[in-house]
C-alpha cells in the first residue's frame, strides 16, 4: 500500500538533499516534491509524510511514539548517553510524557502567559531603540537572539551575567536536540562528527550542574520565576525529582531561545520580501497574532520531527509495521495547497480553519506557543513600526547547520539609503 521508491543506502535517502548547505536557504521545493508522493515509503522500510492532512494525523495517533530510539533500526546507531542530551520530554511517551507534561503546563497557560507582555514589550523598546540610531544592525544576533535570551532568563530569574555562556550552551543543545530526528531520518550518526558527539555530552553535564546549582538555591530562597515553579509544582502528590526539573530545564531553556529566535528572524525577513504586508502591518498593528501564525506557517521554526510506530497502525492507505520510523516534514504540510490556498504565498491577515504545524498537534503540542507567539507579535509590530526606514540585506543571509530547527545564523538589516 503506498507509493515506494528505491532507497539503497544513506547517500541516496531522498531526505539527504536537505543536508545540503546550498539547500539551507530554501528547502521548499525538496518539500514540495516529498509531499507531492506523500506517504511515501523507501525500500528499507522508512516512511517519510509530507502532506498537512497525514501530519497532522500523525502527530495525534497514538500507536506512534516520539521516543524513536526505541526503534530495533537504532539499536547501536548511537552509543547508551551517559549524559541525559537524549532523555528529553520532547522525545517522551507515555506514562512520563503525560506525568511531566501536566506537571510544566500550569507555568505555561495562556493567562500566565499574558503577565509577560509588559516586561516583553520593556525589552523590545530598549533593543528598538539601541539599534535605530545605528545604519545596520544583524536581525540575530541584536535582535531576535536577545528578545528570546532576555525573556528566557528573565522567566527562570537567570543571573544576566551568565548570559554569554548560556547563550554558547543553548547553540550546543540546539544541534543536539537535532540528533534523534536525524539519526532516525538516516540510520545514522555520520552527519555529527566525534567531537560534536562529544561536545553535546560535555555541554549537557555542564548546564545540568548549572541549573542543579539553581535548584538548591531556590529551594532555600523561592521566587516567583519558573525553576521556583516547577519546585513547588504538586500532581496528585507527586513532584518532579531534582534530575527531571533540571532535564526540563535544560530542554525549556534551548527550544525557548531557539524557536523564537528563528520565528522573528525568519518574520523580518519575510516582511522585507513582502512589503505590501509590511505595509499591512504598519497600518493595522491589530493584524499582528495573525501575522504571526502565517510566518510560522510560511517559514515554521522547526522543519521535521520523528515518530516511531509502537503498533500496527496507517497512515493514510498505507499499511506501517511496529517499529518504522515515520519521519514528518512539518514545513512541506505546511505548504499544503489543500489545507491552505495559495500555500507558496504569505498573506499577513490569512485567515483559515486550518492549524499550522509549527508547533506540532497532538499530545505533544508546545507547551510554549503561546509565549512564543506574545514575544514574535511584539517584536514584529515594533520592527513595521519604529524602523521604518530600514530592510533586510539579502546577501547577508547565512544559515545554521540545522535541519530540523532550520533559522539563521546572521543577517544584517540595513538603513535604506
Amino acid at each position: 500500500m503506498g507509493k515506494s521508491v528505491a532507497i539503497a543506502n544513506f547517500q541516496t535517502n531522498p531526505l539527504h538533499a536537505l543536508l545540503d548547505p546550498q539547500v539551507r536557504p530554501d528547502p521548499y521545493g525538496i518539500h514540495a516534491e516529498l509531499r507531492e508522493s506523500s506517504p511515501l515509503r523507501v525500500d528499507d522500510g522508512l516512511v517519510i509524510v509530507g502532506d498537512y492532512r497525514n501530519c497532522f494525523a500523525a502527530m495525534r495517533n497514538p500507536a506512534l511514539g516520539s521516543d524513536t530510539l526505541k526503534s530495533p533500526w537504532l539499536k547501536d546507531v548511537l552509543p547508551p548517553a551517559e549524559t541525559p542530551v537524549l532523555d528529553s520530554i520532547f522525545f517522551m511517551d507515555p506514562p512520563d510524557h503525560p506525568r511531566k507534561r501536566r506537571l510544566i503546563s500550569k507555568a505555561f497557560t495562556p493567562r500566565i502567559t499574558a503577565r509577560y507582555e509588559p516586561w516583553i514589550q520593556g525589552i523590545v523598546d530598549g533593543l528598538i531603540s539601541e539599534v535605530a540610531d545605528r545604519d545596520s544592525f544583524d536581525g540575530v544576533r541584536d535582535y531576535a537572539n536577545r528578545l528570546s535570551m532576555g525573556v528566557i532568563c528573565e522567566l527562570m530569574d537567570l543571573p544576566p551575567g551568565d548570559v554569554p555562556t548560556l547563550k554558547e550552551w543553548s547553540d550546543q543543545l540546539a544541534l543536539a536536540t537535532e540528533l534523534p530526528t536525524l539519526v532516525a531520518a538516516f540510520r545514522s550518526s555520520e552527519m555529527f562528527s566525534a567531537e560534536q558527539l562529544t561536545g553535546f555530552d560535555r555541554t549537557s553535564m555542564a548546564i545540568h550542574a548549572y541549573f542543579a546549582d539553581l535548584i538548591h538555591k531556590r529551594r532555600k530562597k523561592p521566587g516567583e520565576d519558573l525553576i521556583s515553579s516547577l519546585i513547588r509544582t504538586e500532581e496528585e502528590g507527586h513532584s518532579l525529582a531534582r534530575h527531571e526539573v533540571t532535564n526540563v530545564l535544560l530542554n525549556l531553556f534551548a527550544a525557548a531561545h531557539e524557536s523564537v529566535t528563528n520565528l522573528i528572524s525568519s518574520g523580518m525577513v519575510i516582511l522585507s520580501r513582502y512589503p505590501d504586508q509590511l505595509s499591512l502591518l504598519r497600518d493595522d498593528p491589530s493584524i499582528a497574532p495573525l501575522l504571526v501564525e502565517e510566518v510560522l506557517r510560511y517559514d515554521a521554526p522547526v522543519h521535521v520531527t520523528a515518530r516511531v510506530a509502537l503498533s500496527s497502525t496507517h497512515i493514510g492507505d498505507m499499511d506501517v509495521e511496529p517499529g518504522t520510523i515515520v519521519i514528518l516534514l512539518l514545513a512541506a504540510g505546511n505548504r499544503d495547497e489543500a489545507e491552505f490556498p495559495q500555500a507558496d504565498r504569505f498573506q499577513g491577515d490569512r485567515r483559515t480553519k486550518g492549524i499550522g504545524l509549527a508547533f506540532g498537534a497532538g499530545p505533544h503540542f508546545c507547551l510554549g506557543a503561546s509565549l512564543a507567539k506574545l514575544e514574535a507579535e511584539i517584536a514584529l509590530k515594533a520592527y513595521a513600526e519604529r524602523l521604518t526606514d530600514f530592510t533586510v540585506d539579502e546577501d547577508s543571509m547565512v544559515y545554521r547547520p540545522h535541519v530540523v530547527a532550520r533559522g539563521l545564523q546572521s543577517v544584517t538589516v540595513r538603513r535604506r539609503p
